[in-house]
């Protein structure tokens, strides 16, 4: 398996924080607001270390529009989204429109980069090789795409990659679909790529693997390709 590890020569500790079923609006305020944090404070402090931060969490339903997103990525009339629960919010990362809802775990690692690790494509391809041998543990076998960002079983997509960087701080990350209902994705058209068929692990092991064990698998692997550590 390639890696692309983007390690700082000295690691620096991270706070991963399991937040279970969370509000995304919520959530990503949260991050918001701790990105801009971290791009204010001086690098190389403790004071930054102790804040970099990996948030993992099960978000409510929700459709988000990337920079990158039209009117035409969603297909069906907003009032019938919002009498389905999903809510639709515009933000500051990369691509298109994609989905996130209950059986997904999202990562979103919000780190501040050393010169060294400045390096936009090999962030990209560290969070999608993180995602590849989360999914060996199974024994599913993922793949990349070259066209697109993101992770693939066979032809079907298991998890959408975006991020944004401000002042060189990290925000927003990974989903990866682990189990639930994968309808919603055919309301939208997932990531720019029209009728893109989208499976979960529980899908492609024929039963839902345990959560704490995904995430524990997924945050170790996005903190060794980081070069960070866990503070917990």
């Amino acid at each position: 398996m390639e890696t692309s590890n983007v390690s700082t020569a000295i690691p620096a500790d991270v706070l991963v924080k399991q937040l279970g079923e969370v509000s995304f609006a919520r959530t990503h305020c949260d991050m918001l607001e701790l990105q801009r944090q971290l791009g204010t404070a001086p690098s190389g402090t403790l004071e930054q270390h102790r804040r970099e931060t990996l948030f993992l969490f099960e978000p409510s339903p929700v459709v988000t529009l990337g920079s990158a997103a039209t009117s035409n990525d969603i297909l069906i009339e907003e009032d019938l989204l919002d009498a389905r629960g999903v809510e639709i919010h515009e933000v500051d990362r990369g691509g298109e429109a994609t989905y996130h809802g209950p059986g997904q775990l999202l990562a979103y690692p919000v780190l501040k980069l050393s010169p060294a690790e400045r390096d936009l494509h090999r962030l990209l391809r560290s969070l999608e090789t993180a995602v590849l041998e989360t999914l060996e543990h199974w024994r599913i076998e993922g793949r990349r795409e070259p066209d697109h960002t993101g992770v693939w079983v066979g032809q079907h997509k298991i998890a959408s990659i975006g991020l944004s960087v401000r002042r060189w701080v990290t925000g927003h990350g990974l989903a990866l679909c682990v189990s639930g209902d994968l309808d919603p994705f055919g309301w939208i058209v997932p990531c720019g790529i029209r009728g893109c068929p989208v499976t979960s692990m529980e899908r492609e092991l024929g039963h839902p693997p345990a959560r704490e064990e995904v995430e524990a698998i997924l945050a170790d692997r996005i903190l060794d390709l980081f070069g960070r550590n866990d503070s917990r």
